[in-house]
């Protein structure tokens, strides 16, 4: 292993330990009680140390939200994959996933920082499925301001469905939410994606 490989590994290890003494607090205390200094004490690491890793636990925060999301997401879809009926399926059941993940294993952060993950979520769903959408073929300028449109439309639907879906404790199961909400989705990118055409 090469000193750059292992200063990476260090990185990296030093990183984990940081995420996850933030996530057994968040687990004790809700987001807005913890502090860096917090964080500090329950990791090997001083403050110096936590902040040339992170500017501070709304970015810790971020990184979380982030490396989660996407570890749901890269398992179905991939930086060639294009926007689909069935890709849009794919979003949906990821997305209730990822909720239910959220919020049944870290159910005080779920519910401390909500809107911040809330926000968080729906900006990275909106860069993939705009990436997903321009995958389809190449869109002018004019078009891609459309495009933009409809992924802040899709991402909304698709995050804000899923989430009301997992806090109602429904007794439903996933194929009553693709049910109810694929066929509104598929309609919306038919007719915006026709429109561009």
């Amino acid at each position: 292993m090469s000193k750059s490989q292992k200063n990476d590994n260090n990185i990296l290890n030093t990183s984990n330990l940081i995420q996850a003494s933030f996530l057994a607090l968040a687990n004790e205390k809700s987001f807005e009680d913890i502090t860096v200094k917090d964080i500090s004490e329950r990791t090997p690491v001083n403050r110096s140390t936590f902040y040339s890793h992170f500017e501070d636990k709304f970015d810790l925060l971020n990184s979380f939200v982030s490396d989660t999301l996407m570890a749901f997401i890269s398992e179905k879809i991939h930086s060639y994959t294009k926007l689909t009926e069935d890709t849009l399926l794919d979003l949906i059941l990821i997305l209730y996933d990822y909720h239910v993940y959220i919020g049944t294993n870290y159910t005080k952060l779920y519910k401390s920082a909500s809107v911040l993950i809330d926000i968080k979520v729906q900006l990275k769903l909106q860069d993939i499925i705009l990436k997903m959408l321009n995958n389809i073929k190449p869109f002018s300028n004019i078009e891609q301001d459309k495009l933009e449109l409809l992924t802040v439309m899709l991402s909304s639907g698709i995050y804000c469905s899923t989430k009301r879906w997992y806090s109602k404790g429904s007794s439903k199961n996933t194929s009553s939410l693709v049910k109810e909400v694929l066929p509104f989705m598929t309609a919306g990118l038919k007719s915006a994606i026709d429109e561009v055409k």
